[in-house]
């Protein structure tokens, strides 16, 4: 083979190199806009399931159901039973602890919803808690009352349910609490998926960046 073929044939190896070179390069360039198309999507897909504030949709779902079981529990029935209480009309008057004890249940309860839509959800749950057990020991005071008056004494047929009426007055605050909690559970949860991401990407980077 003269020079001159050998150097032609040299020439389009290396021709032929440096195309297989730009087409790997440029499947590279394909691969990096259509993985960061996907992660773009994703992204776009976690921004329609987000509030602007960052949170999840369902959060304001969750606190707006909170409001429910006080408005109905609390609020209204509780309210009914303060001022009963406060009034005499239910009779024989309970004690003092027991007027105390759900007006405190109520008012901490609000604050603690409060502090939910603020995003303050460890304090949300406490007060949430705290206000749910100081009316549930007043309305179960009343309950027990009730039940003491049904089973030592005869009474009308229309009465006789009075029991379980109280129950599905007072016992629906509970969801409050457990609304509170469900919360709390998901701002951890969330919390722990953010650090091991960001863990991840701090793994994954180059030795250069985590220098700088």
């Amino acid at each position: 083979m003269s020079k001159k073929d050998r150097l032609k044939a040299q020439k389009e190896k290396q021709d032929k190199l440096r195309k297989e070179a730009e087409l790997e390069e440029q499947r590279a360039r394909e691969e990096a806009r259509e993985r960061q198309s996907r992660s773009a999507k994703k992204m776009m897909k976690k921004a329609k399931r987000t509030k602007p504030n960052g949170e999840p949709v369902y959060y304001l779902i969750l606190k707006l159901l909170m409001i429910v079981p006080f408005a109905y529990s609390g609020f209204f029935y509780g309210g009914v039973t303060i001022v009963g209480i406060m009034g005499k009309y239910i009779e024989p008057v309970p004690p003092k602890w027991v007027l105390w004890a759900m007006a405190a249940g109520v008012v901490v309860m609000f604050a603690g919803i409060l502090f939910a839509f603020f995003k303050k959800y460890i304090v949300s749950f406490i007060l949430s808690l705290g206000g749910m057990i100081s009316f549930l020991k007043a309305g179960g005071y009343l309950i027990k009352r009730i039940q003491d008056k049904l089973s030592n004494s005869a009474v009308d047929q229309s009465l006789q349910n009075m029991d379980k009426e109280y129950m599905w007055r007072f016992y629906p605050i509970i969801g409050v609490a457990v609304i509170s909690a469900a919360l709390l559970i998901c701002t951890i949860i969330r919390k722990l998926i953010e650090r091991k991401r960001l863990q991840r990407e701090r793994d994954n980077a180059p030795v250069e960046s985590i220098i700088n």
